[in-house]
This record gives structure tokens, C-alpha cells and sequence, in this order.
């Protein structure tokens, strides 16, 4: 097998409706078998140019390109679609987009179908692509039974499945827990030596880029660096550290995030539950005010789950005896690995799936019979991916939409002066204040996860359940989660955050709940 030879000259692309290009200025030349990583912050390019390189973009997804793209001389963006298929297999950034069959099996065989394999052929190629993604045991299971990572495993066994001769991984880790990760590094070097040709594209400076053969570095859509890893590791890495893709030493983190008790630039609070209360991240000694503005001692827990076992229709049991108690001003990180039963909790605590009577308690009344929307006004939910929340054309209108529960503009009120306020300081926090009239839809998939956080946090709740908001995230991206995170805990709230990044935020929190196979162990951070 010979990998797939790129080529890009002059390179450069832009949106409809955008006033500057995401690509531009654009060189690079990959050889056969050669593996690069690309590198880049939010909005640096690099999903895009993954898209330009399959020939998505400008094929379906508009926008113009410019300059050339050539894989062994052809172009994807006007090659006939089986040609490109045998030269070029993405993974996007959001695997839930390329899952269209609903089985297991059946999308890791819809690419070779198309290209009119063999049954027999396509039988090995199943077998073989999901046991690389350690997924050949839910074979027949439906992919909405899956976790996020488990989907992600499955849309990369459909990509194996069609073995094309250049692979290129868009954020292929963002969703997978460490043994996973592992397991994908190894599938790397396992395919190159082979001889095919990898792309693989982060926002960190992770073990994948490390062991890759060269990296390239984007801004702004323009390369700014390339070489080996390890030199550029030694040459570069304070220019690194700037540009989001590795972590700022611990001193230096700290003195940046700023004290712990008292978040920077705190704006005015409008009257309300956590009005005047400022409680120190893992502090248990503050009180606040519970929905009926009685006061509630951080003490007494805001939610308590009691031997709480949950099994799917059809038998599967995804929890068994979960034992936790979250107070005011908490910060407990949940961690496990893919299919873990985390996601599973997180939509017991809301109601979205049916608990026990007596399992979940929130300040002591059992939330069999609390109504969905009643959780909602006290509990802010961030799902895994952020598109499943988005109801508004711009960005503006999806922060403020909880403030107005969609009333058209002619019959809401207007913003108080302390929502305008909070408004503005969200959106500075998450660097957003320059994409008001964008649509969510187009932002990159970091601001994405930021807008789906603020739009949560414009309403003061006692608590913030955020399931993996760090996903594929840079390092400058995850520091604002963290700031934003530090503040509605200065505010009194608590979070329970989900998480696939516990080493990143492990000094934060005040305990940590590890679930094995729906089974859970607890111990306190520090």
C-alpha cells in the first residue's frame, strides 16, 4: 500500500458571507506515508482545511477556495466522489455528522457498500475496523445507545472500513478517555506502517503530535511553524504556550487565572439568589439562598443520590449503587471511561431519563415528581455537543434566549440593566463579543463549546452540570472554561463537570466521582 501524495499551493478559503478568509496564504507539501500533525487554536483553520482536503469544501459546503489542492494530482473538490473516496477518509471534528445508518455494523459497512466491496470483503473489513475501536462486542447495538466516544470509535471504524490511502483525523481524541487515546495512537503507528499517509489535527500539543513525523502550525489560516515535534517543542515552546497548544506552567497558570476566591473583573450582580454571596472554589462554610429565598446552609446538600441503579430498556444496566452528595460551592468532577454511565447520571439528575423514587434528592424532596422544567430553573445543563442546544440564528440571541424563553423581539421585555451587564461579561470571558451576529452553527467548535456554557450561565442556578465542555479544546480555550467556572462558584453555585481532562482541572475541584462500568469510587481532590 502506498499513501496518498498532498499538495497545496496558494491556498486560500472563505465562507459566504464572511469578510475574511479562514485559509490563506497557504502552502504544504505532504509526501507518501509521511504523518504531519496540524495544530492550531479555535478558529485557526484547521477544520476547515481537513474539509478543503477531502473536497467537503467548496463541493457541499459553499464558500470559495482559491489556489490549488492535489492528492496524487487529482482534486477533490472536482474528482469524481469514488475516486476520492479510495485516496482520502476524514474523521470530522463532530463524528455525530458522518453516523447516518443508526447500527453499529451497518455504518462501519456503508462506506464499502458504496464502493461496491464484496459481501465477503465487507464482512472482514467490518470485523476488522471495529475491533481497531475496540467496538466489535456493540456490533448490532444502535448508535444512539452509545456514548459521545463510543460514537466518535464508530465513525472512525467507518473510516478504517473504507481504507483509503491517506487518513486525516480531525480531533480523533476529543471524545475518548485515556485508554482509548492510547489505543488511537497505536492504530496510528499501526497505519503507517502500513504505508499510508496520516493528517491528524488538534488544538494541543498532545502524545499524537509528539510522536507524528513533523508538525504544522496554524494562525489565523496561515502556517507559523513547522518541523519535527521535539524541536519544535525546544525552539518554540513559550510561542507555543501563546498560541493555546500547550499548557502555561502551574505558577504561571495560577498568576494568569488570578486569585481563587475572588474571580477577576467581577461584574455587579442583579438582585437575585446568590445576590452579595462570594463563596471560595471548595469552600463548604458559606451559605446561600435556596429558590424560595429561604436560607440555605452549605451544610445541607443541594443533591443527593442514594443507591441509585439504572438500567436502559432492554436489560442493559448502565448504573449500579451510585452513592454522592454535592454542596454548595462544589466543584466534583465525573470521570470514566467511554460508556462509563456518565452521560447516563448527568440525564438522570435533569430528568431526562426516569430515576428511582427515593435515588435523587434535591435539598432533601425526591425528584421523582419534580417536573423537568422545575429542574431547570435550578439546575444548568451543558450537553456533550453544544449543536444539540442551539435554537437561535446569532449569538447574541442564543445567550439571552433562557431570559426570554423565545419570545419574538416585538412582545420581551427589555434587558435589565444587570442582564446587559452579565450579558457583556460572559461574552467577553468566552471571547465571543466579536461573533454576535454570527450563527452558532459557524463558529469553530471551541467558541461553540463556550457559547453553549454562557448561554447556561446567564441565568443564576444553584447548579451547573457541564458534560465534557473541554472536548477537543486549546489550552487558551480551556482557561476561559475555567475562569467561567471559578466565577459561579465565587456566586455560590455548584458544578458538577463531567470530564475526559481531569489533570487539567483537578486543583479546581473539591472531589472527584469515578464511575467503572456503571460502578463508582469517590475521593477528595486534595
Amino acid at each position: 500500500m502506498s499513501g496518498t501524495t498532498v499538495i497545496c499551493r496558494d491556498l486560500g478559503f472563505i465562507y459566504d458571507g464572511d469578510e475574511r478568509p479562514v485559509i490563506q496564504d497557504f502552502h504544504l507539501k505532504i509526501d507518501q506515508n509521511e504523518w504531519v500533525a496540524i495544530l492550531g487554536a479555535s478558529g485557526s483553520g484547521k477544520s476547515t482545511l481537513c474539509q478543503l482536503l477531502c473536497g467537503l469544501l467548496p463541493r457541499s459546503g459553499g464558500g470559495a477556495r482559491t489556489g490549488e489542492v492535489l492528492l496524487d494530482g487529482m482534486d477533490p473538490a472536482a474528482a469524481p466522489i469514488a475516486d476520492v473516496a479510495e485516496a482520502v477518509g476524514v474523521l470530522f471534528q463532530d463524528p455525530d455528522a458522518q453516523l447516518v445508518q443508526g447500527i453499529v455494523e451497518d455504518e462501519a459497512a456503508f462506506g464499502p457498500e458504496n464502493m461496491r466491496v464484496t459481501p465477503v470483503e465487507i464482512e472482514e473489513r467490518v470485523v476488522q475496523s471495529l475491533t481497531a475501536v475496540g467496538l466489535l462486542h456493540r456490533r448490532t447495538d444502535p448508535v444512539r445507545s452509545l456514548s459521545g466516544g463510543q460514537r466518535q470509535r464508530t465513525a472512525m471504524a467507518a473510516v478504517l472500513a473504507l481504507r483509503p490511502r491517506l487518513f486525516v483525523f480531525d480531533d480523533a481524541c476529543a471524545s475518548l478517555d485515556a485508554a482509548a487515546q492510547a489505543n488511537f495512537l497505536q492504530l496510528c503507528h499501526k497505519l503507517q506502517a502500513e504505508g499510508r499517509t496520516l493528517i491528524t489535527a488538534s488544538g494541543r500539543f498532545d502524545d499524537v503530535a509528539r510522536a507524528a513525523q513533523r508538525v504544522i502550525v496554524l494562525e489565523g489560516g496561515t502556517v507559523v511553524l513547522d518541523g519535527p515535534p521535539e524541536e519544535l517543542l525546544h525552539r518554540c515552546g513559550e510561542q507555543l504556550v501563546q498560541l493555546g497548544l500547550l499548557p502555561r506552567p502551574a505558577g504561571e497558570a495560577a498568576s494568569a487565572a488570578g486569585d481563587q476566591s475572588v474571580p477577576a473583573a467581577t461584574p455587579p450582580h442583579p438582585a437575585g439568589r446568590h445576590a452579595g454571596t462570594q463563596i471560595a472554589a471548595g469552600s463548604m462554610s458559606a451559605a446561600v439562598l435556596n429558590g424560595e429565598g429561604a436560607r440555605l446552609s452549605a451544610a445541607s446538600p443541594l443533591l443527593q443520590i442514594d443507591s441509585l441503579t439504572f438500567a436502559y430498556p432492554g436489560g442493559r444496566e448502565a448504573l449500579r449503587d451510585i452513592e454522592a452528595v454535592i454542596h454548595p460551592g462544589d466543584w466534583v468532577l465525573l470521570t470514566g471511561e467511554n460508556g462509563s454511565g456518565k452521560t447516563t447520571l448527568s440525564r438522570l439528575i435533569m430528568g431526562l431519563l426516569p430515576a428511582p423514587a427515593g435515588s435523587i434528592r434535591w435539598q432533601g424532596e425526591d425528584t421523582k415528581g419534580m417536573a423537568v422544567y422545575r429542574r431547570a430553573e435550578l439546575i444548568g445543563y451543558v450537553f456533550q455537543q453544544p449543536e444539540y442546544m442551539f435554537t437561535a440564528p446569532n449569538v447574541w440571541e442564543e445567550l439571552i434566549y433562557s431570559l426570554h424563553g423565545g419570545l419574538s423581539v416585538k412582545k420581551r421585555p427589555e434587558l435589565t440593566a444587570g442582564q446587559q451587564q452579565r450579558a457583556g461579561f460572559l461574552l467577553d470571558k468566552a471571547g465571543l463579543t466579536d461573533r454576535l451576529q454570527m450563527s452558532p452553527y459557524l463558529l469553530s467548535q471551541g467558541e461553540k463549546r463556550l457559547l453553549s456554557i454562557i448561554s447556561q450561565l446567564m441565568l443564576e442556578r444553584s447548579l451547573y452540570i457541564l458534560d465534557e465542555p473541554t472536548s477537543g479544546m486549546d489550552y487558551a480555550a480551556i482557561e476561559k472554561v475555567t475562569e467561567l467556572c471559578r466565577y459561579v462558584i465565587g456566586e455560590g453555585s455548584a458544578i458538577l463537570m463531567i470530564t475526559h481532562d481531569p489533570e487539567l482541572m483537578k486543583r479546581h475541584a473539591t472531589s472527584f466521582i469515578h464511575l467503572r462500568g456503571g460502578k463508582m469510587s469517590v475521593q477528595p481532590s486534595r
